[in-house]
């Protein structure tokens, strides 16, 4: 997986080792592997609380360090008795932002001062990679005590000009709302939340947000729509309003992002939505109106919004994608042809 760049290993009963490069599959070898194998491995990766989340929920994700201290992302899931793996090679080290090819600005979620945050994206969406990229620039910042609240910590930060605690659930606290609770206690002006997964760490970081807190909070969803509309299902229904008003008064900005194949070389770059929240976003996010925002958001294009559209058209613009590539991320192809393809053949 090394040598080859692979983005993945993936471990399945029945199955040939197979590699992830440049999303096709490729064969690492051509033997079938049995379950016993992948038990063998997972003995001394797995603890008791592990095996108490696959119990639980069906699948745990850990670090998983090899003898050499390569450090990979290990999600094991377990179907009807039978586990599988993926491993996923972590950088050496911590990310920058400026290499990331994120608009401008992202940068700017690094210098508020309170508030609530949102960061998209789902999996291999490159969103964990831009939230460390964050809490390294926050790090810079001597003004600045920050606690990061992780599943598994992926990226070690090095001593910067702020006070920084990483915490990891399970490993130095028993939830992330404890967590962000003792933070809180403990007098963290920064809290950076990697996955925001259930009603109680929603209700513990928009508490944090209201206190004065700046949160920065990581969410499965692929669009800023989808983010809203994730974290407004989180509560039970007779909630959603009180939710809504809260979101609306404690939201800074939002982005959701996905990685796209680049055009003219290996590698990818991302595709990324913006939200500021200014009073037109605010009083569309208290209604629950969520389907308006990316009219806001072309409209608002000078305060730094930007749709997934006009992101696409600008990646098409620059020759960083394919237009194949760009119309498969597209929320609406013909916005991006009318824009991107009609000019140039009228030229």
């Amino acid at each position: 997986m090394t040598r080859v760049g692979a983005s993945a290993l993936h471990l399945v009963p029945g199955r040939a080792p197979a590699l992830r490069v440049q999303r096709r599959f490729v064969g690492g070898d051509e033997t079938p592997l049995l379950q016993s194998d992948i038990d063998e491995l997972l003995r001394d990766m797995l603890f008791s609380d592990h095996r108490e989340r696959i119990a639980r929920c069906g699948h745990v994700e850990v670090l998983y360090v090899s003898r050499s201290g390569k450090r990979y992302r290990a999600t094991v899931a377990e179907v009807s008795g039978s586990a599988s793996l993926v491993m996923r090679p972590l950088p050496e080290s911590t990310p920058k932002l400026e290499a990331l090819d994120l608009p401008d600005h992202v940068a700017a979620f690094a210098r508020f001062r309170s508030g609530f945050v949102t960061v998209a994206g789902f999996f291999g969406s490159g969103k964990s990679t831009t939230l460390a990229a964050l809490v390294g620039v926050l790090a810079q910042d001597p003004t600045r005590h920050i606690v990061t609240v992780e599943d598994s910590i992926e990226f070690l930060h090095e001593n910067g000009a702020a006070l920084l605690h990483q915490r990891e659930v399970g490993t130095h606290v028993v939830s992330a709302p404890a967590a962000i609770q003792q933070a809180i206690a403990s007098g963290v002006d920064t809290i950076v939340v990697g996955e925001i997964r259930s009603a109680a760490t929603l209700e513990a970081a928009i508490t944090a947000a209201e206190s004065g807190c700046l949160v920065l909070g990581g969410v499965e969803a692929g669009s800023i729509v989808g983010t809203l509309t994730e974290l407004q299902l989180m509560v039970d229904p007779e909630q959603r309003d009180r939710l809504r008003a809260r979101l609306a008064r404690a939201l800074r900005g939002a982005m959701a992002q996905s990685l796209l194949q680049r055009s003219h070389r290996a590698g990818h770059v991302p595709v990324v939505e913006l939200l500021v929240a200014n009073a037109a976003a605010r009083d569309t996010i208290r209604r629950g109106d969520f389907h308006e925002l990316p009219a806001i958001m072309q409209r608002c294009r000078g305060l730094g919004m930007q749709t997934v559209d006009s992101a696409l058209r600008s990646l098409l613009g620059r020759h960083l994608v394919s237009q194949e590539e760009a119309l498969l991320h597209a929320s609406n192809r013909d916005e991006v042809l009318v824009r991107h393809v009609l000019p140039t053949a009228a030229r």
